[in-house]
């Protein structure tokens, strides 16, 4: 006979074991498991593998190699230009946004570009101000030009007029695949677990979304009227960029922030290269006797965008931890119903 607890070897009519005192009893019967619980195994054991989220240094590395992919689509751009002779810029946005549209749909970001009724009024109601921003420097480059005796328009402004809001929405289209897509939703994928995580993604993005803007291997910076244009254009592009990187996180959809971008691209360009005969330059650091009006100017407009930015603050602070992006795995359901999107 053997103890059930320790195992050792006891007399037949003893009551206690002589080794570790566990009292004599009949052995204990194997348990049986319950029919649940064996339909319970069962059932996991059959059920399909659930596949894991991406991990999100994996999601950023990702992001950040996608963002090359785009630089290809832009380089092929570039070769069908010298190839036909056709516009440069118009090509290098045209394949910059289908770059961006490409990479998006390899990261699992389609949903980014759901035509959300809810969404899009939102980022309206939210952003209408820039474009009104927008409006008004069209209007001054009209009245501007009339008091100069000038011709506001010249033939075929129509196509022009067309062209340029073809142009101007491809650009809303591969700046915010770039910055709102690609860059914020990889960095959100490594960093939005913690509220500090999600502010410091946005403001980052939104650095570099105004770097952008500037030729800095152009600029001369021994002339502190060129770093002062560099600086404050970066300040101005950023800050409205910290605000369609908020309004992105809150709606977890960029169709209304790239129909922000276009407009306010367009009506801003539509005086000067739609009505007029200029063509589309992205020099945004004046030389000579321009340089002091531009400064003013950035000033003006940075003035102008503080209530943006206050209401990215606020959008931004909608979005409670964890914000992973929209290339997580688990964000595939919105943080935020459709219902709540208003």
């Amino acid at each position: 006979m053997h103890c059930n607890t320790c195992g050792a070897d006891i007399p037949a009519t003893a009551s206690f074991c002589p080794e570790c005192g566990s009292p004599v009893g009949p052995p204990q019967p194997t348990s049986v498991p319950e029919a649940s619980s064996l339909a319970t195994s069962s059932q996991m054991t059959n059920a399909p593998d659930v596949k894991k989220s991406r991990s999100g240094g994996v999601t950023l590395v990702l992001s950040l190699l996608l963002i090359g992919l785009v630089l290809v689509f832009q380089i092929v751009g570039v070769a069908i230009s010298e190839l036909t002779g056709w516009d440069l810029d118009a090509l290098v946005t045209v394949f910059g946004a289908l770059g961006g549209i490409v990479s998006l749909l390899i990261l699992g970001g389609r949903h980014l570009f759901a035509l959300d009724a809810a969404s899009f009024a939102r980022a309206w109601r939210e952003g209408w101000w820039v474009v009104a921003i927008s409006i008004g420097l069209a209007l001054f480059d009209v009245v501007a030009t009339l008091v100069a005796g000038e011709s506001l328009v010249v033939e075929g402004w129509q196509l022009r007029t067309l062209g340029l809001l073809l142009l101007c929405l491809g650009i809303g289209v591969y700046e915010e695949s770039v910055f709102r897509g690609l860059l914020l939703g990889g960095g959100l994928g490594a960093f939005g677990t913690r509220k500090a995580g999600i502010v410091v993604v946005a403001v980052v993005t939104s650095l570099l979304f105004g770097m952008a803007h500037v030729a800095w291997g152009d600029l001369d910076y021994a002339n502190p009227l060129d770093v002062a244009q560099a600086v404050l254009k970066t300040v101005q592009t950023g800050t409205y960029g910290f605000f369609l990187a908020s309004l992105v996180m809150r709606t977890n959809n960029i169709f209304g922030a790239v129909t922000l971008h276009a407009f306010d691209d367009f009506f801003l360009m539509l005086p000067s290269v739609g009505l007029g005969d200029l063509k589309v330059e992205a020099e945004y650091v004046s030389s000579g006797a321009d340089a002091l009006p531009t400064i003013i100017l950035y000033c003006v407009i940075i003035v102008l965008y503080l209530p943006i930015v206050w209401r990215g603050v606020l959008l931004l602070n909608e979005c409670e931890p964890p914000q992973r992006g929209a290339f997580h795995k688990e964000s595939d359901v919105d943080a935020f119903p459709r219902s709540q999107r208003c």
